[in-house]
C-alpha cells in the first residue's frame, strides 16, 4: 500500500487497524489494505526518523496504573529538547517525558514478557554506545545501562521462547551488521551477526517477533519503506520458508534482505527474500490471522442420541458375545481310567 514518507507501522489496535507514522503524522491502516486515513493530533517534523510503539495493554507493578492497549508513544526529534510523545487511543497527544539528554534517540519499544516490569523502554545515542531507558506509565525513568552496543532502528523484547535470550531486548546496529541484545539488569552483547550487508542506510535496522499462535493462526508481517509504501509479507509466503512461533525477523534498510534468526540451544539463520529497492524503516510488525473457528459441541439433544447409540451398541454386543458362546461347540475330554 502506499504512503509517502513512512518510517514505522505498528499494531494492531483493538479496533484491528495498524498505526503508521508517514511525513511528521500518524495514519490508520488497515491490514488488508486500502487507502491510510490521518489520525489525531500528532505532528512532528518530517525529517528525522521519528519511530513509534504501540502498548498492547500493560499493568506496571507497583506503578498503580497502566499502558492501555492502542496507545501510541512516539520519539520526538524534531524540536529540542528530545521526548517520549503520547497519543492516546482517541488521537489526543501530548509531550510524555523528556529523557535524560543523548544524541539522539534512536529507538522504542514495549515489555510485554515482564522482564523489564512490562514498562516502555527507549534507547538513545552517546558517543559510541547505547543508553537505554525503561519508563513506568507514570512517566517514572530508570536508566538500565549507559554502555550497551549501538542499536538504532526497530527493537522488539524478544519473547519467552527465545533461547536463553528470551525477554531480553533485541536491536540491530546498521553499521556492523550486529543484532545486539540488552538484558534486564542492562549488560548486553551481539546475538548474531547475520551473512547480510553492512553499513550506514545499508545494513540491519529493522526486527520483529512472530508471535505464540502463528503457527496455527499464520500471519502477515508489516514494514515501512520510506520510499513510500508499505510491504506486506503474507502466510503463504511464510509457509514457504523454515519460519517458526518465536523466530527473530531481520531486515536491512537497502534492499529489505532478510533472514530469520532462530535462537532454541543456539542461534541459526534462514535466508527469507527482499523487497528490491526499498529503503526499509522502523519495526517489523507480524498481525495474527483470524483464529481456527471452534470445534462443534453438541446440544442437549446430541448428548442425548449420542447416549442411546453408545447404550445400544454396549447392550448389542453383550447380546453376541452370549449367542456366540452358546453356539461354541464343546469338545469333551476322555474319560480317564
Amino acid at each position: 500500500m502506499s504512503l509517502p514518507d513512512v518510517v514505522d507501522v505498528v499494531g494492531p489496535r483493538p479496533d484491528g487497524t495498524l498505526v503508521a507514522a508517514a511525513g511528521g503524522r500518524l495514519f490508520l491502516v488497515r491490514p488488508d489494505g486500502g487507502t491510510p486515513t490521518p489520525f489525531g493530533s500528532y505532528s512532528t517534523d518530517p525529517g528525522p526518523e521519528s519511530y513509534i510503539a504501540m502498548a498492547p495493554g500493560l499493568d506496571v507493578p507497583g506503578a498503580g496504573c497502566r499502558f492501555e492497549a492502542g496507545e501510541i508513544y512516539a520519539l520526538e526529534l524534531g524540536t529540542p529538547p528530545q521526548a517520549v510523545m503520547r497519543v492516546t487511543i482517541d488521537g489526543q497527544a501530548s509531550r510524555f517525558i523528556e529523557p535524560p539528554p543523548v544524541d539522539v534517540l534512536t529507538g522504542i519499544a514495549f515489555d510485554a514478557t515482564g522482564r523489564f516490569g512490562n514498562q516502555l523502554l527507549v534507547a538513545g545515542r552517546r558517543g559510541r554506545n547505547t543508553v537505554l531507558f525503561s519508563i513506568d506509565c507514570r512517566g517514572r525513568l530508570k536508566t538500565l545501562t549507559e554502555r550497551a552496543p549501538l542499536i538504532e532502528g526497530g527493537m522488539e523484547v524478544a519473547p519467552q521462547l527465545f533461547g536463553e535470550h528470551g525477554g531480553d531486548l533485541i536491536g540491530a546496529d546498521e553499521s556492523s551488521g550486529d543484532v545486539v541484545f540488552i538484558r534486564f539488569d542492562g549488560t548486553s552483547g551481539v546475538l548474531i551477526r547475520p551473512e547480510l550487508p553492512a553499513g550506514p542506510d545499508i545494513g540491519v535496522g529493522s526486527v520483529g517477533f512472530t508471535p505464540p499462535g502463528f503457527i496455527g493462526r499464520g500471519g502477515t508481517a508489516y514494514v515501512a519503506d520510506r520510499r513510500g509504501a508499505i510491504w506486506r509479507v503474507t502466510a503463504d509466503a511464510f509457509s514457504q520458508v523454515r519460519i517458526d512461533e518465536n523466530d527473530l525477523i531481520a531486515t536491512t534498510e537497502a534492499g529489505g534482505r532478510t533472514v530469520v534468526v532462530r535462537c532454541r540451544a543456539t542461534c541459526r539463520t534462514f535466508p527469507f527474500g527482499d523487497a528490491s529497492g526499498a529503503q526499509i524503516e522502523g519495526h517489523v510488525t507480524v498481525v495474527l490471522g483470524p483464529p481456527p473457528p471452534p470445534i462443534p459441541r453438541a446440544g442437549s439433544m446430541g448428548v442425548a442420541v449420542l447416549a442411546v447409540v453408545t447404550t445400544v451398541l454396549v447392550a448389542g454386543g453383550f447380546i453376541l458375545f452370549f449367542i456366540h458362546n452358546r453356539r461354541k461347540v464343546r469338545i469333551l475330554e476322555p474319560d480317564r481310567p
